[in-house]
């Protein structure tokens, strides 16, 4: 059973996240951060969660996150996973950040649409986290860069068919 911590819960992301993840038979979720719901239970909050999970939301503690569990979600607006994470990596924590903060290998691109990075160092240990493609670098990463549904939607059709050689790129 891995323990599971989800940083940023209650957002909409993160209280999706804890809805899937609350029925899946090898997670137990250990932690539950929210900064505006700390002390309250999550499923005061989200009522339909009711039964399902049984714990109260928590400001990010790094000591107290990594002494719970083993895997780390973070479930945050872009730019703040940036400042929390190479904590979490640097305890040996395994993370894997739903914002787009470690989708890009290089930090201009992800300068050129968002903002400056400021945990570039980590840029070389994650893995876009598109399982499909990357399953076997994200079995072996500590980081891996969760891929955005509009991305996903387009490349999972699409691989398969420049692999194949189907698409000529001169037309």
């Amino acid at each position: 059973m891995i323990r599971v911590g989800i940083v940023g819960a209650t957002g909409y992301a993160g209280a999706e996240l804890v809805r899937i993840l609350s029925g899946h038979p090898g997670v137990k979720i250990t932690v539950l951060t929210s900064r505006k719901y700390k002390g309250e239970r999550f499923d005061g909050i989200y009522p339909s969660m009711t039964g399902s999970v049984d714990l109260t939301c928590e400001k990010f503690d790094a000591d107290h996150i990594c002494d719970r569990a083993d895997l780390i979600y973070t479930a945050l607006p872009h730019k703040l996973p940036m400042e929390l994470i190479p904590e979490l990596i640097r305890r040996g924590k395994k993370v894997i950040d739903l914002s787009a903060d470690f989708r890009f290998g290089d930090a201009k691109q992800y300068e050129k649409h968002y903002q400056r990075h400021t945990a570039k160092n980590l840029l070389e240990i994650a893995v876009y986290g598109l399982s499909e493609i990357y399953h076997e670098k994200i079995k072996e990463s500590d980081l891996i860069g969760n891929p955005g549904c509009y991305p996903t939607s387009v490349l999972l059709p699409l691989i398969p068919i420049v692999k194949s050689n189907l698409i000529n790129f001169n037309t």
